[in-house]
């Protein structure tokens, strides 16, 4: 495996949580004798631990970010539907959000109680399209934030970035985990009519500046990033097409390669690929499905080794390029895509195909493997895998196996609050 941790560390972290030492950076030893463990080794034995324990079907449905019904509860019918695929992710629609945030929370609270039910090896993530603007889920229970090119017209980077934080906030404090944000490209002409508002500026260095007060802004929160669309946009929607870029191999690394080389040293949790062939890079496949692309390019060129996440496989752009949903994840895994969005209903189909093909490929399970490791390492930065001690303190306290529902409403209130006067008083000014 990729990120085999040695036995030692994992006898010493076992050893460790017996002794109530954690930590993500610790040393254990004598005075003479001290070894020193890096908060990347400590993910690495919690994360390897939490992987040997999953199974060839649970792997598959890991890999699978996903959409579900409902807003107060989980649906009774949904058991049947997850039984054995409880998907790594959800991403959360308008329609999932309850008519008020306590109300919000129990329901995102009941989905983690019944996926625990339902035997997933992890707790699932939850993600939402946070951008501001246009993209905006939450109706009134969050604060209204503004489009991205409003902030950077509205804000300075400090002032922005306190925004984020305060939006970050109550996003965390209603359960979720993920903002699948920011648009991180810059605007062209190319790019404006599909873009639009959501992103911060034409200018790239003014991108490079609202994208880093983004991230700080929502890590300080607790919640985790998601840069998109790389490689970036040109003409046409991939909601309704297949779009294609057509310009020389200088032009593409200049014009849309710079600004994300710039962006990736923020060290995002998570890249967004979108389904635009570039004709300079794969001029055969749509980016997400393209080895070039996203191994080539941005894996072994740009260095980047967090999660990547492809847009909607079940956008019109897959469907022109002649792939169902279950085609297009597989072959999204094997360019080096590790978690595949979808809105298809039907998830089960997706993830019994991956698993077939990793019982027929040994290649294709090995990609199947780092896949869920880098997805098990973001939900370790969002605290959804446990460390040895967590597990160990949980397993010895009252026996209670039911997630207990703790939304804190006076400090979604304090967070709400201070968004709001940061609006009001940018109005002000």
């Amino acid at each position: 495996m990729k990120y085999i941790f040695p036995l030692i560390a994992c006898l010493l972290l076992s050893l460790l949580s017996c002794t109530g030492r954690t930590g993500l950076s610790s040393s254990v030893g004598t005075s003479e004798n001290t070894t020193v463990f890096s908060s990347k080794e400590w993910m690495r034995a919690t994360v390897q631990s939490a992987f040997e324990n999953m199974t060839l079907t649970q792997k598959s449905s890991q890999v699978l970010m996903t959409g579900i019904d409902g807003k107060e509860r989980f649906a009774p019918y949904l058991y049947s539907h997850f039984d054995n695929v409880v998907p790594g992710a959800v991403l959360l629609f308008g329609f999932n959000v309850a008519d008020s945030p306590a109300a919000f929370a129990r329901y995102l609270d009941s989905c983690n109680d019944a996926f625990a039910s339902l035997h997933a090896s992890v707790p699932v993530l939850f993600a939402i399209d946070h951008e501001g603007g246009d993209v905006y889920r939450t109706g009134r229970l969050t604060t209204r934030l503004p489009s991205a090119l409003d902030v950077a017209s509205r804000f300075s980077p400090l002032e922005a970035e306190s925004l984020f934080r305060a939006t970050g906030a109550q996003l965390s404090l209603l359960g979720v985990q993920v903002n699948l944000a920011p648009v991180t490209e810059a605007r062209t002409e190319a790019n404006a009519d599909f873009l639009g508002s959501r992103t911060f500026s034409g200018n790239p260095e003014a991108v490079a500046t609202y994208t880093e007060a983004a991230v700080k802004g929502y890590r300080s929160s607790g919640i985790l990033t998601v840069f998109k669309h790389f490689p970036g946009n040109g003409p046409g929607d991939p909601h309704t097409g297949l779009p294609k870029l057509d310009v020389s191999r200088k032009e593409f690394d200049a014009d849309y390669i710079k600004p994300f080389r710039q962006l990736l040293g923020l060290e995002p949790d998570a890249v967004l690929v979108s389904h635009i062939i570039v004709l300079a890079v794969d001029p055969a496949r749509p980016f997400c499905l393209s080895p070039q692309g996203v191994t080539g390019l941005l894996r072994d060129e740009l260095k980047y080794d967090g999660l990547i996440l492809t847009d909607d496989i079940s956008m019109d752009a897959i469907a022109r390029y002649g792939c169902d949903s279950a085609e297009a994840a597989i072959l999204a895994l094997r360019a080096g895509c590790d978690m595949v969005m979808t809105s298809d209903s039907d998830i089960r189909s997706i993830a019994e195909a991956v698993q077939a093909e990793a019982g027929r490929d040994a290649a294709f399970a090995h990609r199947l493997d780092d896949a869920v490791i880098h997805i098990l390492e973001l939900k370790y930065r969002a605290g959804l895998v446990k460390t040895a001690h967590q597990s160990y303190s949980k397993s010895r306290s009252a026996g209670i196996s039911k997630t207990v529902f703790r939304f804190d409403q006076a400090a979604f209130n304090r967070a709400k609050a201070y968004g709001d006067r940061i609006l009001e008083e940018s109005r002000d000014n």
